[in-house]
């Protein structure tokens, strides 16, 4: 669990790295973008054998993200726990491998943007238009791949050094 915690924070720093150095903006999107700390959640999932514990560190993480990135408090935390039900559903019917993990990932990237998209403009808070809610999710895509793949394979290595341990 320390190892699993440990690539938590780093994805978690990695988001205020790539935010820096690629200079995005919701109006000006990188194609590398993607939410590192949400992939990475989503990424460890299956080596976690107690959905409890597993919550737990969605909220501290999503509390975290709500307070370093955001300004929100549990905005992205209630998002965050919205996207382990519908991944927790999602893992029932697909195997963990590298295909399914970056599906579920961008899945996961495109509710993001969904349920933040809706509930802004529910509540009339930092508004934006439908065609920037799509130009986010297609940018989206490649970055969360490619994080996706390398975070995989550098959970396999280390499972098969025996670091980790796959329990689902």
């Amino acid at each position: 669990m320390g190892f699993i915690v440990i690539v938590l924070i780093i994805s978690f720093l990695c988001d205020s790295i790539f935010s820096n150095f690629l200079a995005f903006s919701l109006i000006n999107p990188s194609i590398f973008k993607t939410i590192c700390t949400l992939v990475s959640l989503v990424s460890v999932y299956p080596y976690f054998n107690n959905n409890r514990k597993y919550l737990i560190i969605i909220i501290i993480f999503g509390l975290l993200f709500d307070i370093v990135y955001s300004s929100t408090f549990l905005f992205i935390t209630f998002i965050f726990v919205i996207i382990y039900f519908i991944n927790k559903v999602v893992d029932l019917y697909l195997p963990y491998n590298m295909i399914n993990i970056n599906i579920i990932s961008v899945l996961s990237i495109i509710l993001y943007h969904l349920i933040s998209f809706f509930i802004l403009n529910l509540v009339n808070y930092n508004t934006y238009s439908l065609s920037i809610l799509l130009k986010c999710i297609y940018t989206s895509i490649l970055g969360t791949v490619l994080y996706t793949t390398i975070l995989f394979f550098i959970l396999k290595f280390f499972e098969k050094k025996g670091v980790l341990k796959k329990v689902k």
